[in-house]
């Protein structure tokens, strides 16, 4: 009976780690901070939420812009901001510096802008920020790069090794707990 319910337990413990390592979470479209900023001709330019998804991020989706498929990523919203969307991240600041210097809002700019900054290593980690996006990296965050546990393939590998240590942690709690008492 004791096999039967470890075994039952561990089946359950399993369906539930790959059922929640593999489920996406649907996410609505977030509200992105208002930024301002003066372009080199005098003009001042304020982008809003509307402006983050009708102007800038349909050219990080575009295939041009990155190997990766940013669109379907589930880290998409952080690119150019903090994770609380409060606020830009090195790479966004990076982005409104270049694009300052290139003009107004429009995609054009937002593409010469975003060529201008793909170079250049918004963290000091040792990748470019193209490098960063083509792999799925954030190029804002210092803990995201190429090799590191943002990156989907390695992210996958530490399901499985958390997944191995809740059935080996489970069997010894069942030994530990069902074992025979001398007496």
């Amino acid at each position: 009976m004791n096999r039967r319910l470890l075994t039952a337990m561990i089946i359950i413990l399993l369906s539930a780690v790959v059922v929640v390592s593999g489920q996406t979470y649907a996410q609505s479209s977030p509200s992105f901070p208002t930024i301002s900023y003066q372009t080199y001709q005098g003009y001042n330019i304020t982008i809003t939420t509307t402006d983050w998804n009708t102007t800038v991020y349909p050219v990080i989706y575009s295939k041009n812009f990155s190997t990766y498929d940013w669109k379907s990523s589930p880290d998409k919203n952080y690119i150019l901001f903090s994770y609380g969307l409060t606020g830009l991240n090195p790479y966004g600041a990076e982005f409104i510096v270049a694009l300052s210097s290139t003009g107004n809002l429009t995609e054009k700019n937002v593409t010469i802008a975003f060529e201008k900054i793909a170079p250049l290593d918004a963290t000091g980690t040792g990748y470019t920020n193209q490098e960063k996006l083509n792999a799925g990296a954030l190029p804002g965050f210092s803990n995201s790069t190429p090799t590191s546990f943002n990156n989907p393939g390695v992210r996958s590998l530490y399901g499985y090794v958390f997944a191995g240590a809740v059935v080996v942690s489970i069997i010894a709690l069942y030994f530990i707990f069902n074992r025979k008492k001398d007496e």
